[in-house]
């Protein structure tokens, strides 16, 4: 696998859609529930609250994407984080896992996350996604918090 890690374009909104819309019809790895489009691509990936989106691209394939926004300093939920810390989405084609795709988009993303100034960055990922936990730690990643349907990680940018 030859991959090529850039920022990610609009014209890259309707391949990360079908990643995403064929990890949401697996099941068991994602919250996300309802399919995406460009457009929701668009707003929940490249927010007013982006730090960066990169996609990674085999050959002529965009076989992930992974994006950084700072946290919502007015979210109205549960497990508010402060305004300095930023919040990771990782999403790799099912067909790709283990092939150094994540890791590679981590590269550029850690990066990011030090140039924009980030403390921390949360993944927070579902208990019975232990691939994604697995992922996560083996970048560095650990645990700082848990729900009854969650456990949250943290990497600090150095």
């Amino acid at each position: 696998m030859s991959l090529i890690i850039r920022s990610a374009e609009k014209g890259d909104a309707r391949k990360m859609a079908d990643i995403l819309n064929r990890i949401i019809e697996i099941g068991g790895t994602t919250g996300y529930r309802g399919t995406f489009d460009e457009q929701r691509i668009l707003n929940e990936f490249t927010p007013d609250l982006g730090i960066s989106c990169f996609v990674a691209i085999d050959g002529t394939q965009l076989v992930g994407f992974q994006s950084l926004v700072w946290s919502d300093p007015d979210w109205p939920g549960e497990a508010k984080l402060p305004e300095d810390w930023s919040i990771i989405a990782t999403y790799v084609d099912p067909t790709t896992h283990s092939r150094g795709v994540g890791r590679a988009l981590f590269a550029k993303t850690a990066q990011a996350a030090r140039d924009a100034g980030a403390r921390h960055i949360d993944a927070t990922i579902r208990k019975e996604n232990a691939g994604g936990q697995a992922y996560y730690e083996s970048l560095g990643f650990t645990d700082y918090r848990t729900s009854a349907t969650a456990v949250s990680k943290r990497y600090t940018p150095v």
